[in-house]
């Protein structure tokens, strides 16, 4: 061997053990001085090539291909590793035809096909694309070759196929994280939503990931299990504080729960963490008209359509506002686009039905919500099919089909589930009862400020208390506040403030008359924030009513006014009002009745051991004897009589919740008796209020 020879030999041994101890800026030094010493070796050019690339050289290590392959031009590795250079570069065509030759060469090149599907699926070519990544299979049924497999056919919407070659990954490699991911992405598209969320455990006992837990809380979500999907989207963003979608989501999952302290505040931060975030503009907007903050609502919609116009959420949403403000014509204009174009989703049908009796569409309306639910009924979200459900329930009872409307209302509130046991909660008005009782309501200390401005108004739902908060606020001392849930959360927290073991309302025992005095203080500020000029404000949660104990030792000078309606009426009602979480006892016949007995059991409690102003309101007297009934409430209330507390209608102000749209008309009797229109379908009610 010349000296030549000899020297090029030592110095390519020399640079392969600096490439094999990954040292490549000494491996490359020596390759290049190989290619000077000799140009026709093509092994130092191939060489120093797969160096240049390592080191981000990829103009280089084309030119060093180039050369290796002029000199071994049947030699299909250099023609691959070429393509990945010239795919680096961004110059597609040329390295398809490298890929193409290296195949030429060695057709059971299996890892070229799977380097030329990558490069047709990020061309979009999924068809070409899907020809390679089979091929791969074939030639080496890897995992990585059955997972790069499904990736295009998830890309093709070819769920099942995916799954397939999703699960044969799985079976080469148990622990392959991505494809257990994946797979459960494909089930959620198929709506084999327990399966999906099986994948996606499956993932995480590998390896805990944030975008694997959001996976999860969406399947959650969907299956409407709230708890569950929180649980996930917070371990999402235990991992990823960042990740706005994850807020979004959680917020998301809040607001179906009624938890209303955390929905605000996710849809908040996900816009802070992501300012063009469409979605979450859109939700928050729906949140602020739940509010009746309907001014800010259709800023956020406004908002998110400046980013994306074509957004059909939004529009339906400022289309919603609309209506809400009285405003059919406008309303009907943002939702005509999507109606003659066919566009039908879930969103656009809602907003449509709540509009289509002021412009005499209902029918319309009702074929809209069948077909959507005909078509989609699988795919939708479970408060998605919830709400269409109660929505045909809606029309179809104003266009007097009742049968109809009950099948919709009945499977409305069957998507929802039961989730109340009436077992434990007659336990729950048993501890109310027993714990203020008389002789703990005579001794008990009270609150020292006699504040009369908060009138309660209480009673079961759908009682008449929107009316009669609508009513007082009419009058020009009177503001509405609607539903505060001040109450609930001084009573959630009360065991807390008293440092008590005991859980509420055995911690009552443990009552001063300081704490009596901060917390009668804490929401009579609440009240000054909300008016600071009204002489009476009103607080129309209903649910109060378990809480007239505590309230009267915190406001001894108080009104409470008690709703009353017919049980039958009222708790129909409930059963056809789409009630979120909270009112679990609504969503069934019996539990409805089996409440409502408990409610009458505690209200007679409250009439023999109270010292506190009660007046009861009855919902039928009202409507037959508006003006005796209104100046009765107003005296009540140590309020002069004022001629517009009879026309409550006329009364601008913003109602949020679903009795919106009766406080805007005069008084109707169509109310009354409602239930003899159902009366072939309420045997389990009657039965349970009858104590069977």
């Amino acid at each position: 061997m010349s000296k030549k020879n000899l020297l090029t030999h030592s110095k390519k041994k020399q640079a392969f053990a600096f490439f094999q101890a990954k040292q490549p800026q000494e491996a490359k030094l020596l390759y290049s001085s190989v290619c000077q010493l000799d140009p026709l070796d093509a092994e130092a050019w191939f060489m120093l090539g797969t160096l240049n690339a390592q080191l981000g050289a990829a103009a280089d290590a084309e030119a060093c291909f180039r050369r290796a392959a002029a000199i071994q031009p049947r030699r299909p590795e250099i023609h691959y590793n070429l393509a990945k250079t010239l795919e680096i570069q961004g110059r597609d065509e040329q390295a398809l035809q490298s890929y193409r030759e290296a195949l030429r060469l060695k057709p059971d090149f299996a890892a070229a096909y799977t380097n030329m599907g990558a490069l047709y699926q990020a061309r979009g070519q999924f068809e070409e694309a899907l020809a390679s990544h089979r091929e791969a299979v074939r030639l080496a049924p890897l995992a990585e070759a059955h997972y790069n497999l499904g990736n295009v056919l998830k890309k093709m919407a070819r769920f099942e196929e995916a799954a397939a070659s999703y699960r044969a990954a799985l079976r080469v490699k148990p622990d392959f994280v991505e494809a257990h991911n994946n797979l459960g992405i494909v089930l959620y598209e198929l709506y084999r939503l327990d399966e999906a969320a099986e994948s996606y455990e499956k993932a995480l006992r590998f390896h805990p990931d944030a975008m694997v837990y959001f996976n999860l809380g969406n399947v959650r979500l969907r299956q409407m299990k709230l708890n569950q999907a929180v649980a996930s989207y917070r371990q999402a963003l235990r991992l990823d504080p960042n990740h706005a979608e994850a807020h979004n989501n959680l917020g998301n999952a809040f607001r179906i729960m009624n938890r209303h302290e955390g929905v605000l505040a996710s849809y908040r931060e996900a816009l802070r963490l992501k300012p063009d975030y469409v979605d979450a503009h859109t939700n928050l907007g729906f949140l602020l008209m739940e509010y009746g903050r309907l001014d800010e609502a259709l800023a956020s919609f406004r908002r998110a359509l400046h980013l994306n116009p074509g957004h059909v959420k939004a529009a339906a949403g400022e289309a919603t506002i609309y209506e809400r403000q009285g405003d059919y014509e406008k309303a009907y204009a943002r939702l005509q686009p999507f109606l003659e174009s066919g566009n039908e989703t879930a969103d656009v049908a809602l907003a449509f039905s709540a509009l289509c009796r002021h412009i005499q569409r209902c029918q319309d309306a009702i074929a809209m919500l069948e077909r959507i639910l005909a078509r989609d009924g699988s795919s939708l979200y479970v408060h998605e099919r919830i709400s269409l459900h109660f929505e045909l329930g809606r029309l179809l009872d104003a266009a007097a089909d009742y049968d109809r409307a009950f099948a919709h209302y009945r499977q409305g509130n069957v998507l929802k589930g039961r989730n109340f046991d009436p077992e434990v909660h007659a336990r729950e008005i048993e501890d109310i009862i027993q714990t203020f009782n008389a002789d703990f309501m005579a001794a008990a200390p009270r609150a020292a400020a006699r504040s009369r401005r908060p009138i309660f108004i209480v009673g079961m739902p759908r009682s008449g208390t929107s009316l009669v908060e609508q009513i007082l606020a009419s009058h020009p001392q009177v503001y509405g506040a609607g539903e505060l849930d001040d109450m609930r959360r001084i009573v959630d927290s009360l065991a807390e403030t008293l440092g008590s073991e005991l859980p509420y309302p055995q911690c009552v025992s443990a009552l001063t008359a300081e704490t009596c005095n901060l917390l009668s203080r804490r929401y009579l500020d609440r009240l000054a924030e909300l008016s600071p000029d009204a002489a009476r404000v009103t607080d129309k949660m209903p649910s109060n009513f378990l809480h007239l104990g505590l309230i009267a030792l915190l406001f001894p000078e108080a009104r409470v006014i008690h709703c009353v309606r017919d049980p039958l009426d009222t708790c129909l009602s409930c059963y056809f009002q789409p009630f979120g979480e909270g009112q679990d006892f609504s969503y069934d016949l019996g539990h409805l009745g089996a409440f409502y007995r408990q409610y009458q059991r505690l209200m007679r409690h409250w009439e023999a051991v109270l010292d506190i102003a009660v007046m009861k309101v009855g919902y039928e007297q009202l409507v037959a004897e508006q003006e005796k009934v209104s100046r009765a409430m107003l005296e009540f209330c140590d309020l002069d009589w004022d001629e517009r507390c009879l026309q409550f209608y006329d009364t601008r102000r913003v109602v949020a919740t679903a009795s919106y749209d009766q406080v805007r008309q005069p008084l109707y009797q169509k109310s009354i008796g409602r239930w003899r229109h159902y009366d072939r379908h309420l045997g389990p009610l009657k039965e349970a209020l009858a104590g069977g």
